[in-house]
Order: structure tokens, then sequence, then C-alpha cells
């Protein structure tokens, strides 16, 4: 049967829609300075990391998902190898969104190996559906919350739910509604044993920035999910019988549709608010920074996570660091770094002795347009 989602229209979720749009054109226009823009930019997708991996039990906090991702050795336990993985998912998702591609299951195997993987993991490695049972276990009572969909019934779902995302009817449908459908369709399905929440997450927001909903980079709502998670976790559940074939294969999705907007609209009202305050009559309208290519903005964002947790030497770098950062060869993170000295990006630190070189800085520009605000009581 091909997935045809039911919802209705109503006066408040047209009223979300709407604060969202009236939110989105402000933010998208209003001149900021370029380290407050980017400081922006670091907030969100650290938010976004540390909040929609605390839905799913990571205690980590601000300072110490900041540490983890600052760090680029791949030190650290499992929360801390988790966080740089959602990060690591957050910058797929950036480069996505910017092909203007539809989302296929190719993508989502992909993206969910990068949230799972715990050793090196190369972008180019995708997960396979499970092939067992996956019962969803409330960790204290050990009841079951939820039953998925079997093993053998997982492909042919995931199939129609990105037949369904890319047809003509459905890009006809607001793109914050397309995200919620898809979120909620994916985490029906349970297609993998483990990560569907942070991948589901990762969905939406895919969908939602290859449709113009980045907002500069600036929006994040996983927190307002992690604010209230009893809120999040009965709004999915929408009330239905705990069995995927229960009412979860078919349900009316107007209840998790309307949470999902308006918590969508909340977020953007509050960035709205907050650019407003942070807006600088003569700031240019697009920082300097927002020029540059993709990889280079995000190294840009990781040497900020650098200088906010203190780091001895933030701005020094080498292919080692490019390497964890963005799960590329040790070969390619030489390239890039060649490539960044050519454009005068980076500068080789050299070295009296005359060795190779090993180490490279950021471009004493970067470092003065980029960076002057430094302490989160400045933006917060």
């Amino acid at each position: 049967m091909v997935f045809q989602p039911r919802f209705n229209y109503c006066d408040a979720l047209v009223k979300h829609l709407g604060t969202i749009e009236a939110a989105r054109a402000v933010i998208e226009v209003l001149p900021l300075p370029p380290d407050t823009a980017l400081r922006l930019r670091h907030d969100a997708v650290e938010k976004s990391t540390r909040s929609s991996t605390q839905i799913e039990g990571n205690p980590l906090d601000d300072a110490e998902v900041r540490r983890a991702i600052a760090r680029s050795d791949r030190t650290g336990n499992d929360a801390e190898q988790e966080v740089r993985n959602y990060w690591r998912a957050l910058d797929r998702v950036e480069e996505f969104a910017d092909a203007q591609t539809p989302i296929t299951e190719v993508f989502i195997k992909e993206l969910h190996r990068i949230v799972i993987v715990r050793s090196r993991g190369r972008r180019g490695s995708k997960s396979e559906y499970r092939v067992t049972e996956c019962p969803v276990v409330d960790t204290v009572t050990r009841k079951i919350d939820y039953a998925p969909a079997t093993p053998e019934d997982v492909p042919v779902p995931m199939r129609e739910l990105v037949e369904w995302l890319s047809s003509t009817t459905t890009m006809q449908l607001p793109a914050p509604i397309r995200a919620a459908i898809l979120t909620h369709r994916f985490l029906s399905i349970h297609p993998f044993n483990d990560g569907n929440g942070r991948t589901g997450r990762l969905l939406a927001t895919a969908e939602l920035w290859r449709s113009g909903y980045r907002m500069r980079g600036f929006f994040s709502f996983d927190e307002y999910f992690n604010a209230d998670r009893e809120r999040y976790y009965n709004n999915l559940q929408m009330g239905l019988a705990i069995d995927f074939y229960d009412g979860r294969h078919d349900p009316d999705h107007t209840p998790w549709i309307l949470y999902f907007v308006e918590t969508m609209a909340n977020a953007a009202s509050e960035l709205q608010a907050k650019a407003r305050l942070l807006y600088k009559a003569g700031a240019p309208e697009v920082p300097p920074w927002e020029r540059l290519p993709r990889t280079s903005q995000q190294l840009l964002t990781r040497l900020l996570a650098r200088v906010l947790d203190g780091a001895e030497n933030p701005f020094i770098i080498n292919s080692s660091d490019i390497d964890s950062w963005f799960g590329v060869s040790e070969r390619t993170a030489r390239e890039w770094l060649k490539q960044w000295t050519e454009e005068g990006f980076v500068n080789p630190v050299t070295t009296a002795s005359g060795e190779r070189v090993r180490n490279y800085a950021l471009a004493p520009e970067w470092v003065d347009t980029c960076f002057q605000m430094t302490t989160s009581s400045e933006i917060v």
C-alpha cells in the first residue's frame, strides 16, 4: 500500500506556520556583525547536538559537549563519541542541503552510520536495516513502550516513505509539515536497531534545511523537544496502542504535526527576538565567512568550539584534526590544507629546522573577522 499520511489543517496550525514564516523573513535579512553571526551558528549546532543526544540519555552538559567537539584526537568515552558523531552528522546534513537533492534511502543509511559509528567511520559507509525485532523498552520498568514494524516489513514502508517525500503532491505541502510527517513515520517504522531517534531528528533538519528553513544556520529546535521530554514522547505516542500494526501504521498525524510546528514556531520566534537584539546597523548583510566553501565554514565553527573551551593555540590545526573532524582520509585532509593555503585561508607554520610543514594556522584576517566574541554571556 502506498504511504498516504492523514492530517487536517486547523487554525492553530496555520497560525504557527505563519509565525515561522514571519520570523524566517526577518532572520534571513537582518544585518549582524560577522563574529556574532558565527557565534549564533556555532550555538545552534552545539544546542542541537547536546539536546538531541540528551533526549536519548547522553549525560554531557554544555561545557562537556563543547570540550568533546573541540578535541580532535578521538579520546574520551562513548558519550563524547556520541556527540562528536552527531556534530559530524549535522555537517553532513548541511552539505546535503546545499546539494538540493531529495532524501533517499542511501542518504538515510549513510546518516545513520555517522550517528552510531564507534571507530573512524567514513562517510562512504552506510548502515543496513535491522533484521531482528527491536522493541522500545522502558529502562526503569522494562515494559515495552513501543513494538515497531517487524524486520521483514521495514524495507517496503521505508521505500514508500522516500517516494512520498519526493512526490509532486508532497512538495506542495509546507516544509515544516513535510518534516514532521517524515520524522514520525521514520520513528514508527524504526528501521535500525539503535540511533533511530537521533537519525529521525536529523532527517527533519535535513528536510527543513534543503527547503530553505536553515535561517542562516542559526536555527535549532531540538532543545525545545529536550526541555520537556515527557511532552515530546507523549506527542510521538499520540495516545496510540504500543503495536505498530494496531493503529500506528496509518494514524491521523494531526496531533504530532501540530506539536512539531508549534515547537518550530516557538524556536523561530525566540531566534527572531535574539537576532533583533544583536542587530547592528552598518553590518554586512552577508558576513564574509558565509561566502566561503562549506567545509571552510565548518572549520571556523570547530575552531570557535576550541576558543570557547579555552584550548591552547586554538587556531593551529593539522591533517589529523581534519581527519577526525570531517571523517576524511589523511590524504584528503592534506589536500584540503594545501588548497586552503593556496586560497590564503590558512598559513603553514614553519620551523627553524626546515622540517616538513605539519601544522597550519588560520589566517590572521579570519581570526580578526570571526573571533571577536568569545564569551557566552555576550550572546545568550
